[in-house]
């Protein structure tokens, strides 16, 4: 009960933070306006989160583990189906990372798709990632690369299809 409990408010204040987002810019909004719009206290807001960007974060974290979980339930662990599943689920989620964008906190995704590619090369079962496991670099290369390509994609609108995003990424050579 206090788990639902718990992510209730933190779903509130998450909706509120991006309803505010379409109304003002993201550095105009208080602490005070998220916590009026999602009907909870600033104390349950700093229970949770210890400042606006921390919503953005612990959005990002709640998505990637619920993609992974997708993912991993699949069986196919390879890397071009990763890739692929990956643009398939963010699409979905197109309007969050645009509001992030406009936000100038595109920073925040790139930071979390650094995380995210070291969680996946140790626990991803990929003979390619597993070759690569030692090399400390390869991590941020992959994060970085996939960060400007769904930039690009965001700049388009999303036009081309993950299919077609899969098919232009694993046209390169060193993937």
């Amino acid at each position: 009960m206090v788990n639902k409990r718990i992510n209730k408010t933190k779903a509130n204040i998450s909706v509120a933070l991006y309803a505010l987002m379409h109304r003002k810019p993201y550095d105009e909004i208080s602490v005070k306006e998220i916590c009026e719009k999602a009907g909870c206290s600033r104390m349950s807001f700093y229970r949770y989160y210890s400042k606006k960007d921390d919503i953005f974060l612990d959005y990002c974290d709640e998505r990637f583990e619920e993609f992974y979980l997708l993912f991993t339930s699949k069986g196919d662990f390879s890397i071009k189906n990763f890739t692929l599943e990956m643009f398939r689920y963010i699409k979905q989620y197109s309007r969050q990372i645009k509001t992030l964008k406009k936000a100038n906190r595109e920073w925040m995704l790139l930071d979390q798709l650094n995380s995210y590619a070291k969680y996946v090369m140790v626990n991803l079962k990929s003979d390619y990632l597993q070759e690569q496991k030692n090399n400390p670099m390869f991590a941020y290369f992959m994060a970085g690369g996939l960060f400007n390509v769904l930039m690009d994609w965001i700049e388009n609108d999303f036009k081309v299809s993950p299919e077609e995003m899969n098919t232009m990424l694993h046209s390169i050579s060193t993937i």
